[in-house]
């Protein structure tokens, strides 16, 4: 239970750091990463990325309980 809330915290925060980031901080979320890729971009990425991979890890560890 307590990876579940630890998953879901870690999706929510990165989704508040993107959504109020970008107003807020533009300067902060146009820091260049790599090439053309930047920090708010960066977030984006890994917010479309983590979220199945974590929900992936969490339904496949309960499957298995």
């Amino acid at each position: 239970m307590l990876r579940q809330w630890l998953y879901t915290g870690i999706i929510l925060v990165l989704f508040l750091v993107l959504v109020f980031g970008v107003p807020l901080f533009p300067e902060f979320m146009a820091i260049d990463i790599a090439g053309p890729m930047n920090f708010g971009m960066l977030i984006f990425l890994l917010l479309h990325m983590l979220t199945p991979t974590l929900a992936f890890i969490y339904l496949k560890q309960v499957h298995g309980e």
